[in-house]
Parts: C-alpha cells; structure tokens; sequence
C-alpha cells in the first residue's frame, strides 16, 4: 500500500475518515474564532450560543462541500422544495405526539404533577416564542452535526447501518456530562441517536428530524415542564412539575428521557418512521447513491 493510497480513494478523492477529521478540526478552528470575537461584542455568549454554534457548523459545512465536494449546500440535507414544509410538519406533529405518550403515561401513573405558574398572556407569548426559537436553533444545530457532514460521509463510505451506529455513539457521548445522567440515558440517548438518523435517512433532508427534535424538545421542557436531558430550564417552562415513581421509568431529576418509558416510546418511534409509507424521499434530493454514480460516471470519462 502506498502513501497515496491512504489518503485517497481509487477514484482520487480524500478517503472519508480524513475528510471528517478535517471538518472536526476546520469547526475547532471556526468556533474559537468565532466565539472570541464574539466575547468582544455580546455581553451574554450563553444567550447567542446556539445561533454562533449553527453558524460554525455552516461554515465548516461549506468550507467542506466548496473544497473537496463540489457540491452546493443544499446537497447537505437542507433543500428548499415542495416536500419541505410537509417533513417539518411530520417531523413536528410525531415528536409532539411521542413526548405526549410518555407525558401521558407517567401522568396517568399519577407519577408527575403540574402546576400553573400564573402566567400571564404576554408572559405565556414571550415563554413560547423565546424557548421556541432556543429550541429550534439547538436542535438544527445538532442536527446539522449529528445528522450532517460527518455522518453522511460516514454513509457514503461505511454504508448506513454503521455510520447511524458511530453517529449515534457520538450523539450520546456528548451528553454524558449532563446532570444527573445514567447508564439508561445514555442509552436512550443512543437510541435518540438512531431515530433521528432514521428520519434523515427516510427523507435524506435534515428538515424531517430536525422538526421531531425541536418538537421533542419543546413538548418535554416548555409544555410539560420536564428536565431536557437533564437541564432543567429555568424560566422557560409553563408549569412547575413534580416528579414521583420509581426513576427507572420515569428518568427521575434527569428527565423522562432517562427512563424505560421513553425507551419503548423511541424504539417504537423508529419502527413507524422505518416503515412509514409516508415519509419519503424527496424529489431531486442529493443521495449518497446518486453522488456515486456520478462520480463513476465522472470516473469512467
């Protein structure tokens, strides 16, 4: 084996794990940028941290897609076409109602009680519109990480069984310095890992499972006022809940996402998305397969 075949694939492009390691150290170098100079001017990096780590990601996202794709944007899981308000309104309404099934459950258990904060309608406005907006950043952030370039260029070279797998890991390593975090969450977490990756790999946008986890996320923390695996948002949730019953099933200080209801409730998620006849691919979406050929086609000239 010769030097050059270790950093290139038989058709000369950058072999995939070189590539990922590039776009890891290509973010690193964006994000200290970024964020430094940003600790010039804003006063409350927490506050804008979510909307500085998207445009980060983006950065690198295109650095990645302009040197070594030559392919648009858009080709990353981000197309604007006709199907794209119907995925976000899937991905919306099945995290809502997935949420909703283990709310409902621990709720019916008599496990977790809530109580009106006595908001008012502005009060209720600015709470909904503000955490709405939190969650939407954080959650296209991670999705444009998670369920971007690293791991579809892991699909493209590994296939996707694998590469949803190492995501998934990855996925939920990063919250393993959460509060309160447990074996089982991690778990679950891991699995949070393979539903998403399912719902990009169903549609092969990022539009789909970015609305199930915003959804998600906004149904447990600022509707039924649960932890967000672990985090427990301080002034962004309608009620003051209290949570009973053995932490097993109901995830205890970590929030629901730390229990075996929501383990079922994931695993089940992901068999209907799996097998779901109307969540599809788009027509004209950038395929791993589809840039293959190409590339063969471009090979064999």
């Amino acid at each position: 084996m010769n030097l050059q075949h270790i950093f290139l694939d038989d058709l000369g492009n950058i072999r995939s794990g070189w590539r990922i390691l590039l776009f890891l150290l290509i973010l690193f170098a964006v994000t200290s940028i970024v964020f430094f100079l940003a600790s010039m001017v804003i006063s409350d990096l927490v506050f804008y941290s979510p909307l500085l780590i998207v445009i980060c990601i983006l950065i690198a996202t295109v650095f990645m897609l302009k040197m070594f794709e030559k392919r648009p944007l858009h080709s990353v899981g981000i197309p604007v076409h006709r199907r794209m308000p119907r995925e976000i309104g899937q991905g919306i309404l099945i995290g809502g109602i997935m949420m909703s099934v283990v709310f409902l459950t621990q709720y019916g258990a008599g496990w977790i009680a809530l109580e009106w904060r006595g908001f008012g309608s502005f009060d209720i406005f600015a709470i909904i519109t503000t955490t709405l907006l939190f969650f939407i950043l954080a959650g296209f952030g991670e999705e444009l990480f998670f369920r971007g370039y690293p791991f579809q260029t892991l699909v493209e070279s590994i296939k996707a069984p694998a590469a949803v797998i190492i995501m998934s890991v990855a996925f939920s390593a990063a919250h393993s310095m959460n509060p309160n975090v447990s074996m089982l969450a991690l778990f679950n977490i891991f699995l949070a890992g393979v539903w998403l990756s399912v719902a990009y790999l169903k549609t092969r946008t990022l539009w789909f499972p970015t609305g199930i986890h915003v959804s998600w996320n906004f149904f447990q923390g600022t509707i039924y006022s649960y932890p967000v695996s672990g985090q427990v948002l301080e002034g962004r949730s309608l009620f003051d809940s209290s949570i009973s019953g053995p932490a097993i099933l109901t995830g205890g200080e970590f929030g629901p996402e730390g229990g075996l209801i929501t383990t079922v409730v994931l695993i089940l998620g992901t068999i209907y998305i799996y097998k779901s006849k109307s969540i599809i691919i788009g027509e004209g979406v950038w395929t791993v397969d589809r840039f293959i050929r190409e590339e063969l086609e471009r090979f064999s000239k």
